[in-house]
């Protein structure tokens, strides 16, 4: 089994190019059942999430990259973390979903830098919790923190993100395995 053939939570294969910065290149929004091709979810379990104030309501029925990327985020951690968990985790670095001016780092952003640290990682078979760490703190070690304080909520979050991602590839794993018992 390979360890990386999508990009983190979505339906989409991995290239050299970053998947959010290839899709928005071209658009400045895409619709709904793009954003399900993309990431395989139902189009009512994204509007749920919608509805419930996880993600911000498309504009103009056009979903931006900060809210496809919220999506994905989502998506790529419920199959370790409740709804609930996972809401109160980006809500620690971006506070009030509506306002942008307490984001600490953008959702599109953070998964970008996700996908940055969790591809190559995985390709060289990296997956040691204290190696993923430095790669943070690697990853984050220009970062201009808005308020003193911020870097460190935001290396938590991302710590948290992806021992989630590998508890979940490690589960996956555990059922690949399985399945030649």
């Amino acid at each position: 089994m390979p360890l990386v053939q999508y990009f983190p939570g979505t339906k989409v294969p991995v290239s050299d190019e970053c998947l959010l910065t290839g899709i928005f290149r071209v658009t400045s929004g895409i619709t709904l059942s793009q954003v399900c091709e993309i990431t395989g979810l139902e189009a009512g379990t994204i509007q749920n999430w919608v509805k419930r104030g996880y993600v911000n309501p498309p504009t103009g029925r056009k979903y931006k990259k900060g809210q496809v990327a919220r999506i994905i985020l989502i998506n790529m951690l419920r199959e370790t973390l409740a709804l609930e968990k996972i809401a109160r985790i980006l809500s620690y670095v971006n506070g009030n979903l509506l306002d942008r001016s307490d984001d600490i780092m953008d959702d599109s952003d953070i998964y970008q830098c996700l996908c940055d640290v969790l591809i190559p990682a995985e390709r060289r078979g990296v997956i040691d919790i204290r190696e993923m760490s430095a790669l943070i703190d690697s990853y984050l070690k220009d970062f201009e923190e808005p308020y003193t304080g911020a870097k460190k909520k935001l290396e938590l979050v991302l710590k948290i993100i992806m021992c989630a991602w590998e508890s979940a590839y490690f589960k996956r794993y555990a059922a690949h395995l399985a399945e030649g018992i």
